[in-house]
């Protein structure tokens, strides 16, 4: 499919394409670069400074350092991500592009920042005020006290997320979905004190109104609407309680 997608397309655009695709290898060396600077440096310093002293105690303190400085890299990565999306304004929009298509290219620029961080950071430090920094920095829309126990949040400029919210382990959360060579971003809106059981996936365009709650593993399809307070899950989604009280009525 993508072959023959890619035979249709102006040599022009292909060619952009491939360009785009290497341009976001060196920028991921760029971005890693700046986070591992003051990290190196800790190291440096610290070894530097310890020379002297006996080596177990040299030994002790770089060990101690090696966390520290890994830390630094995190927060560091962070603002270089922030920084380079803001300097090179990658922007996503709801729409329908074409894989070729600026609208795509943005699309994949965007996100490969945010699997820069997910991946080398955040996905060791869930639930911290500093991932859920990150995603405001990246323009999501999060509330107050909202845990969030996954790396799997894509699209972030795109999500809205209410007070209260809880989003188990393994949880996806995307506002794009491929269909027969395009790519559709659609934005997402979870509601006030909705809870996300584990290892479910809810597709773009979705909406999940105050107080639901999605049971673990379930799979919520494109464009779908929970409503307040209501209890789905499963694959195909099904209304949980309605189903439930069909069964003692029956």
């Amino acid at each position: 499919m993508e072959t023959s997608q890619k035979n249709k397309m102006p040599f022009w655009k292909v060619c952009r394409f491939n360009f785009w695709l290497y341009g976001l290898h060196v920028l991921s060396i760029v971005v890693l670069g700046l986070g591992f600077f003051p990290m190196i440096s800790i190291y440096y310093w610290v070894w530097k400074a310890m020379f002297t002293h006996v080596w177990w105690l040299k030994i002790f303190v770089f060990s101690l350092s090696i966390p520290l400085g890994y830390f630094v890299f995190g927060i560091t990565l962070i603002f270089s991500a922030v920084f380079i999306k803001t300097l090179l304004a990658f922007k996503i929009k709801p729409g329908l592009f074409g894989f070729y298509d600026m609208g795509a290219l943005n699309w994949m620029a965007y996100n490969s920042m945010i699997l820069i961080v997910n991946g080398a950071f955040l996905d060791v430090l869930r639930i911290s005020p500093f991932q859920t920094l990150f995603y405001r920095l990246m323009g999501a829309k999060v509330g107050n006290n909202v845990n969030v126990n996954t790396s799997g949040l894509a699209d972030l400029s795109m999500l809205e997320i209410g007070d209260n919210v809880t989003i188990g382990g393994g949880v996806a959360l995307i506002c794009h979905a491929a269909e027969r060579g395009l790519i559709r971003l659609a934005p997402t809106k979870i509601g006030n004190n909705v809870s996300i059981g584990l290892s479910s996936i809810i597709m773009p365009g979705c909406q999940i109104d105050e107080g639901a709650v999605i049971a673990p593993c379930s799979l919520v399809p494109k464009g779908s609407h929970i409503p307040a307070r209501g209890y789905w899950g499963g694959n195909p989604l099904r209304d949980l309680r309605a189903e439930r009280r069909a069964e003692r009525e029956g």
